[in-house]
C-alpha cells in the first residue's frame, strides 16, 4: 500500500512528541485552538500534576456534616424558581429542543428578557434579581440577534428596555479573533474531544459571576453547530460534559438549544411528545438535568386543523387570542419538581416578532404537562363527540329536507295516487329504515302530516304537506 509523504510526516511528528513525553492530542488541540483541554493538559506524558486520583478520592471519603444535611433542605437553585419547582437548574445543563424554523431563538430571547428584567414565568417562577444573560451562538451572528433583542425592547418600558440593552449579552463569534471559539468539541483520530474554547469561556465569563448584575443564565446555540462530532452518543456525551463543566465552574444554569427528529413531527398533531423526540443519541438527554420542547400551537392566520391537539391547547391556554402561541413543555427534571407548561404569544414589531409570556388560565397554570395533556385529550374527545353529533344532526336535517321535497313533488304531479312511504322512499333515494326515520322526524317537526287510509283493502298511512299554519305551530 502506498503511503503519502504527509502521512509519514504526521507519524514522525507524533513519534517525536511521544519521545518528549507529550500527548500528541494536547499539541494538536493547542495548535488549533490555542490551549489544550484541562482534562488532557493535567496529565502530560503519564506524569500527573498535583495529587493523584486515588489521593483526591481518599480525601473525599468523609462523614456527612450537620451543615451539609441542613443545606439539603433548601430547594436546588434554578434560573426561575418557586419552592421546589424550577426551570433550568443552576450548575447543570438543560436541553431545549424544537422543530426547525419554529422560532426557538425568538422564545429563548423572550426567556432571557424575563430573566434580566426580573419577570416571573408560569405565574410564580421567579428569577434572582439583577441578573445578566449571555447567549453564546455558533449559528446566528450578533446582527441577527439585534433584531430579536430590539423586538423585545419595543414591548417594554424605557427602564426595562435599558436593562435589556445592558444585561442581555451576545458576543459576535464571527469576529476574526473568535473563529475557533465556535467549536467546543473537535474530532481527533476519530474521537470527539473538548477544545480549549471550554477553558476560554470559563475564563472570559468568570468576572461576570461577581459583577453588579451577576450571570444568571448561559444559553448555547446550537448543539449541531458547536460540535464537529457526529450527532451520536460519543459526541453528545463530550459536548454535554464540556457544558456541564462550564455550568459548575461558573455556578450558573446552562441551556443548550437543539432540534427534534423529523420522525417526531408526526406526533405533534396529538402532542405525544417525549425526550425521545430530541434528535441524536440518548447521551444528550441522559446527561442533561432538565429537558424541554418548544411547540408551535399555531395562530388564527396560520392554524392547525380544528381538532389538532395543538389547536385545542392554544384555545385552552389563550382563549380568544388570534396571535401565534408557543408552548414550552418541560418533560422532566432530576433536580426538583418539573414546572408546568409556559406559553408565549408572538407580538409583531417593526423589528419582527417578540415572544411575550401570557398568563395561562388557572386550570393550566399549576399543572404538570402530564395533567395538561390529559386535559387536552379529554377536550379533544369531547369535541369529537360534539362534532359527531353535529354531523349526525346535519345528516338527519338533509334527509328530512329530501323527504319534504319528495312529498311536495309527488303532490305537484296532480294525480289521485296517494303519497305512501314506498313512493317517498323511491323518489328520495333512501332505504326503508332511513326513510321511516326521516318521515317520523318531518312529522314531529310538522313539516308533513300523516293520516290513516285504506289502500287495496288494507290499512295504510299516507302523507301530505302540513298546512302553513300547522307547520308554524
Amino acid at each position: 500500500m502506498k503511503v503519502s509523504t504527509a502521512s509519514l510526516d504526521a507519524r514522525a511528528e507524533r513519534a517525536a512528541l511521544l519521545e518528549r513525553g507529550c500527548d500528541p492530542r494536547d499539541e494538536a488541540i493547542a495548535g488549533a485552538y490555542g490551549s489544550a483541554p484541562r482534562a488532557l493538559s493535567e496529565s502530560v506524558g503519564g506524569r500527573t500534576q498535583g495529587p493523584s486520583i486515588s489521593e483526591a478520592l481518599r480525601d473525599q471519603l468523609i462523614p456527612w456534616s450537620e451543615e451539609e444535611l441542613l443545606a439539603a433542605l433548601q430547594p436546588w437553585p434554578h434560573a426561575f424558581r418557586e419552592g421546589n419547582t424550577g426551570l433550568f437548574p443552576s450548575g447543570e445543563v438543560s436541553i431545549l429542543a424544537a422543530a426547525g424554523r419554529e422560532g426557538k431563538t425568538t422564545v429563548k430571547i423572550g426567556i432571557a428578557v424575563a430573566m434580566v428584567t426580573g419577570h416571573s414565568l408560569a405565574g410564580g417562577l421567579l428569577p434572582e434579581s439583577d441578573r445578566s444573560v449571555v447567549v453564546y451562538s455558533a449559528e446566528d451572528d450578533r446582527q441577527q440577534y439585534a433584531r430579536k433583542v430590539a423586538a423585545q425592547i419595543a414591548c417594554l418600558g424605557e427602564r426595562e428596555g435599558a436593562c435589556v440593552r445592558e444585561r442581555l449579552l451576545v458576543p459576535n463569534l464571527d469576529d476574526a479573533g473568535l473563529v475557533a471559539a465556535k467549536t467546543l468539541v473537535m474530532v481527533l483520530d476519530g474521537q470527539p474531544l473538548p477544545t480549549g474554547t471550554v477553558d476560554a469561556i470559563i475564563e472570559a465569563l468568570e468576572p461576570l459571576t461577581n459583577a453588579p448584575a451577576p450571570l444568571g443564565l448561559l444559553i448555547f446555540e446550537t448543539a449541531s453547530t458547536l460540535s464537529d462530532a457526529e450527532e451520536s452518543n460519543p459526541g453528545f456525551r463530550v459536548l454535554v460534559l464540556a457544558l456541564k463543566r462550564i455550568a459548575r465552574e461558573l455556578k450558573v444554569p446552562v441551556v443548550l438549544s437543539h432540534h427534534v427528529s423529523q420522525a417526531s413531527l408526526a406526533n405533534l398533531a396529538d402532542l405525544n411528545v417525549s425526550t425521545t423526540d430530541i434528535r441524536g443519541g440518548t447521551a444528550l438527554v441522559n446527561n442533561a438535568r432538565q429537558t424541554g420542547l418548544l411547540v408551535n400551537l399555531g395562530s388564527e392566520d396560520d392554524p392547525f386543523p380544528e381538532n389538532d391537539a395543538r389547536t385545542v391547547l392554544r384555545q385552552m391556554a389563550a382563549p380568544g387570542r388570534p396571535e401565534k402561541v408557543t408552548a414550552l413543555i418541560s418533560l422532566d427534571s432530576s433536580k426538583g419538581i418539573t414546572p408546568p407548561p409556559i406559553f408565549f404569544r408572538w407580538v409583531s414589531t417593526e423589528w419582527g416578532p417578540a415572544a411575550i409570556e401570557l398568563d395561562a388560565p388557572r386550570e393550566l397554570a399549576e399543572r404538570s404537562w402530564r395533567k395538561v395533556h390529559e386535559m387536552v385529550r379529554a377536550r379533544r374527545s369531547e369535541q369529537k363527540g360534539q362534532a359527531k353529533e353535529e354531523k349526525a344532526e346535519a345528516t338527519t336535517a338533509e334527509r328530512v329536507r329530501r323527504v319534504v321535497e319528495a312529498v311536495q313533488a309527488l303532490k305537484a304531479r296532480g294525480t289521485d295516487e296517494p303519497v305512501t312511504l314506498r313512493r317517498i322512499r323511491e323518489l328520495a333515494g333512501m332505504s326503508s329504515d332511513v326513510a321511516n326515520k326521516a318521515i317520523e322526524r318531518a312529522v314531529e317537526e310538522r313539516l308533513i302530516r300523516s293520516s290513516a287510509a285504506t289502500l287495496r283493502g288494507k290499512a295504510a298511512t299516507v302523507y301530505a304537506l302540513a298546512d302553513i299554519g300547522e307547520s308554524r305551530q
